[in-house]
């Protein structure tokens, strides 16, 4: 697979047209699911990408990493399609006996590149399969809940937690009502203080977060939302477990790792229900929902770090397969492009 660097100008200009071309969607936050399939592109956000990074640097300074994810490891290996997998998308990489070569990316979350690998923060997946118009790209965070609703929450949400040019320090009452004024703000927040600091990038489950709408052969559609499953079992430290091993472990343990065999994650599509809202990345769909494993992600190595001039985009999708409405997905992607404009 070749790593191709898209220069800042094309690849903004690649998103504006996408954008473009998606038109408006609605911006209700809950949806019957047949409702939500009749327009399902993203939905083209008011509040302008520029605004979500200024955002983003304004918490955690401006440097030339990612605004997001800032502190990352590159990887590589390949996706293999489970026989299930053709049943839900007719995209190439799901169809039986496939094996598609991928790049990634594991990461701590936060804007700070120096941020502590043993807090109760979250880890990001990034990875790309496939080439041309068969290329999928999956960009995955270890909680079932992203942090705001829509864009302008999102912006809020970062503008709250800026630090006092004075004191240099977040207003901890600021933030506190802002929390109780957008309940769903503080979900993921809550789910990570439940659990315990990974073990390693590969004992975690990463999630999709937002909907996707896949279409099989026959031209039935299923909206679904990912989940890669560790198959190494779901492995945390404790408190002092954590502390012991300091601040920056997860690279040469993932090195470690590796040297030993493969890292496989199995890769999981829970299927919504006519019911179940498309648009609220906040809001997971109750856990009776049907799964069905859709194939092994298999990382093999570790790379150098070219991938950290790479662009991970959410809504980079096959045939087959469609983002939902969820007006996060599209602000997403035009704002990782900004990011990359400043790096």
């Amino acid at each position: 697979m070749q790593h191709q660097r898209h220069t800042p100008t094309r690849l903004l200009l690649a998103v504006a047209a996408a954008a473009a071309a998606t038109g408006q969607a609605t911006a209700q936050t809950s949806m019957p699911m047949a409702a939500a399939m009749a327009d399902a592109a993203p939905a083209a956000s008011a509040v302008s990408p520029i605004a979500l990074v200024d955002a983003l640097n304004g918490v955690f300074g401006k440097h030339s990493a990612r605004s997001s994810h800032a502190k990352g490891v590159c990887m590589a290996g390949h996706f293999e399609a489970a026989p299930a997998a053709s049943a839900i998308t007719s995209a190439k990489m799901f169809q039986v006996g496939q094996r598609t070569p991928l790049i990634g990316r594991f990461s701590v979350g936060g804007g700070n590149p120096k941020a502590p690998d043993n807090a109760k923060s979250v880890r990001g997946i990034a990875v790309r399969a496939g080439e041309g118009a068969d290329r999928m790209e999956w960009i995955f965070i270890s909680a079932p809940h992203f942090f705001a609703q829509t864009p302008a929450q999102f912006l809020e949400f970062m503008k709250v937690r800026a630090p006092d040019p004075t004191t240099g320090k977040m207003n901890p009452d600021a933030v506190a009502a802002f929390g109780k004024a957008n309940p769903a703000t503080t979900r993921q927040a809550t789910y990570l203080a439940s659990q315990p600091v990974p073990a390693s990038f590969a004992t975690v489950p990463y999630w999709s977060t937002s909907a996707f709408i896949a279409t099989n052969a026959a031209g039935k559609t299923q909206a679904l939302r990912w989940r890669f499953e560790p198959v190494a079992g779901r492995l945390g430290l404790s408190d002092d477990e954590a502390k012991a091993k300091g601040a920056d472990f997860l690279r040469a343990e993932l090195s470690e790792r590796l040297n030993k065999g493969a890292v496989v994650f199995s890769v999981m599509a829970q299927l919504a229900q006519p019911q179940d809202q498309l648009l609220d990345p906040t809001d997971p769909w109750p856990s009776d929902r049907v799964e069905v494993t859709m194939g092994r992600l298999v990382i093999d190595r570790a790379t150098d770090q070219a991938c950290d001039r790479e662009t991970f985009i959410p809504t980079v999708l096959p045939t087959g397969i469609a983002a939902s409405a969820d007006p996060t997905l599209a602000a997403r992607a035009s704002s990782y492009a900004v990011s990359l404009s400043r790096r």
